[in-house]
């Protein structure tokens, strides 16, 4: 099955959840809150759509990725949630066409495939937990107006769910189902992040001259990728604390990426990279690997 017709069915099934979704709003409000709507319920109502403005649902989605990272003993880098953006101890806003990010790497190099999978599946069992249990409550107790939020906020939590295991490549990136099934596959792409991921976890606990070279000797991939770019980051810095020299060509294809990129691409490369690519020990990120190199070869 092509990307384009993955994308088609997507879209096609992300139409049939909300849809799903409005309908079942409007089923419990029509069945359960009394006649004329009362001010609780009316708040409950209010409520739930401040919720969906404020993207908590999406927001529940990441909390759930940092869970099960945690659980799987992993280290947060950032996390963007809702309309914030916290890294490295600051909190600031974020793009408001950006739902949420999570990102984290392992603490060492033991079971990288493992924990990525866990921290991957995070999120989606996170939001349809969230989403059955608030629906649970709303269905089992006797009703009242919290109770009725608590059943409108759990169907955006399920939708959350649902909608992130569907396997498609979008604009944003790929859907959680979509990594998963490229990790299960041994996709190239999937194989690279593994790679940087395992890199990022060694580098917690030693230093770069002790990474083995082979974990560099990617599969071949679009060199457009963001994981491609961080494992070239990541040969550079390894190949930096070896020799000046060696790691001249590496610059030179970073040098050459960067090249085609706009302000946009080159601001989320520098993101990802040093959230996925930096030697978070010094607290350096990529970018200054690259400054580093190029004094080295200035001095020359």
């Amino acid at each position: 099955m092509s990307g384009r017709t993955k994308r088609t069915l997507y879209n096609i099934t992300d139409i049939g959840l909300w849809i799903g979704m409005i309908a079942g709003a409007c089923l419990m409000l029509y069945f359960s809150a009394p006649r004329p709507l009362g001010a609780g319920e009316w708040t409950a109502w209010f409520l739930f759509l401040a919720a969906i403005l404020l993207r908590l649902p999406a927001a529940v989605h990441e909390i759930g990725h940092l869970l099960f990272g945690w659980l799987a003993g992993m280290k947060c880098a950032g996390v963007t949630l809702s309309y914030l953006r916290i890294s490295d101890g600051r909190v600031g806003f974020t793009n408001p066409n950006f739902a949420g990010a999570a990102e984290m790497y392992p603490k060492n190099g033991k079971g990288t495939k493992g924990k990525v999978v866990l921290f991957t599946l995070g999120g989606a069992l996170f939001s349809l937990a969230a989403g059955g249990v608030l629906l649970a409550l709303f269905l089992v107790f006797p009703y009242s107006a919290g109770l009725l939020f608590c059943g409108l906020f759990s169907l955006p939590c399920l939708y959350e769910g649902v909608r992130a295991l569907l396997p498609a490549e979008l604009p944003a990136g790929k859907t959680d189902g979509a990594v998963l099934l490229g990790i299960l596959n041994r996709s190239p792409e999937e194989e690279v992040m593994l790679r940087v991921m395992r890199a990022q976890g060694l580098l917690f606990r030693l230093p770069f001259s002790e990474i083995p070279e082979a974990l560099f000797d990617a599969p071949v991939v679009r060199e457009d990728l963001p994981a491609y770019h961080a494992l070239l980051f990541l040969k550079m810095q390894w190949q930096l604390d070896a020799d000046v020299g060696a790691a001249e060509p590496t610059f030179g294809r970073l040098k050459s990426l960067e090249a085609y990129m706009d302000d946009g691409e080159r601001a989320e490369l520098g993101r990802y990279a040093a959230a996925f690519g930096g030697d978070f020990r010094k607290k350096k990120s990529p970018f200054q690997g690259v400054r580093m190199l190029e004094e080295k070869l200035n001095a020359k």
